[in-house]
């Protein structure tokens, strides 16, 4: 196959962006174990800072020249294009809170299941559970 066809049926912002889907689920899951099994906190961070680099990708390839604005397509391209501000400003979120919860996980590492600190592995939790939230409401308005 003629990678110039894949690179027009297969868009690399797409392809990043549904890793950082799956490694979402996968940190989600991994942070309701956080306070049982204190083994998980380093899978964890790895996994975090692995949807780091997929979000900091996806935004570099946006904003380079190897991408088109995907909003311009179908009936709706007008309301997409209005949305597509609000979509720039809800990918800051997840960036943010990832960059929390690996800043609350590198200080605390395998201590995090200690019962002091309950209210870091709940702050850790919702932060994971909130940027999962918006990457999956990033997909629902891109589906506009």
């Amino acid at each position: 196959m003629d990678s110039a066809f894949l690179m027009g049926i297969i868009h690399p912002g797409q392809v990043l962006f549904a890793l950082t889907v799956l490694f979402f689920g996968s940190a989600f899951t991994l942070s309701f174990l956080i306070g049982t099994k204190a083994q998980v906190v380093r899978p964890l961070i790895g996994v975090l800072f692995l949807i780091l680099f997929l979000l900091l990708g996806t935004v570099a390839i946006e904003f380079s020249q190897a991408a088109t604005p995907s909003y311009t397509y179908g009936t709706f391209a007008s309301l997409s294009e209005a949305l597509s501000t609000h979509r720039w400003l809800l990918f800051q979120l997840p960036i943010i809170l990832t960059l929390t919860s690996l800043l609350v996980l590198f200080v605390y590492g395998e201590k995090i299941g200690h019962a002091h600190a309950r209210l870091y592995r709940t702050t850790v939790l919702i932060a994971i559970a909130i940027s999962f939230a918006s990457v999956l409401a990033i997909i629902f308005e891109s589906m506009i």
